[in-house]
């Protein structure tokens, strides 16, 4: 691949990354309730399922969905509990007021649901079979080729998501009373359950 291949992706996926979806609710919202830490390895989540799907392109995605095509839906169904049951957490959660740098997310889970969220992500599966195969010449794919183009990916979703990211911790620095917090909350939470229903009935 060449320079100009490699810039024609990474500004393709930078544009991907831009528009709202699900991931991006997940992320900010997480990253309101729960700070920087928890957005942060949502983010990796994200960026681990993106590097699944490039290796599932370049080895044939129709291929790979013929046969894992049950696993997907589950994995879907999975990430969609998953997401609800975060929201309706944070629906019944008493407000936190330890500051954001101090806290002791679950980063584990996080990157968990980060990554259960982009396979479940119609957005990223569309990108990945309908778009991907326009900037990647698959069939002359080198072991050099692939590292480029996860470092195009880590470079735009990464950037972008950590955007996001720091947006939502910003904002919750700014909410520092308990009556606040609990609204906020509410409303971090009501965005991640509405977005694991979306997911569910896609």
């Amino acid at each position: 691949m060449t320079f100009e291949h490699y810039l024609a992706l990474f500004v393709a996926m930078f544009l991907v990354a831009v528009i709202p979806g699900p991931a991006v609710f997940a992320i900010t919202s997480a990253s309101v309730a729960s700070g920087y830490k928890q957005g942060i390895s949502m983010t990796l989540g994200l960026l681990l399922a993106d590097y699944v799907f490039i290796l599932l392109a370049i080895s044939g995605l129709a291929v790979v969905a013929e046969v894992l095509g049950g696993a997907f839906v589950i994995i879907k169904y999975l990430c969609a509990a998953y997401l609800i049951w975060m929201g309706v957490s944070l629906l019944l959660s008493k407000p936190d007021t330890t500051p954001t740098d101090t806290a002791t997310p679950c980063t584990h889970s996080a990157i968990l649901s980060g990554f259960l969220l982009t396979l479940s992500n119609p957005k990223a599966i569309v990108f990945y079979v309908a778009l991907f195969p326009t900037f990647v010449a698959i069939e002359s794919m080198t072991y050099v080729d692939i590292l480029g183009i996860m470092v195009c990916a880590t470079l735009a979703f990464g950037s972008v998501n950590l955007g996001y990211v720091y947006l939502g911790s910003q904002a919750r620095k700014l909410i520092s009373t308990p009556k606040r917090l609990t609204a906020l909350n509410r409303c971090a939470g009501s965005v991640l359950a509405a977005s694991g229903v979306t997911i569910a009935v896609r």
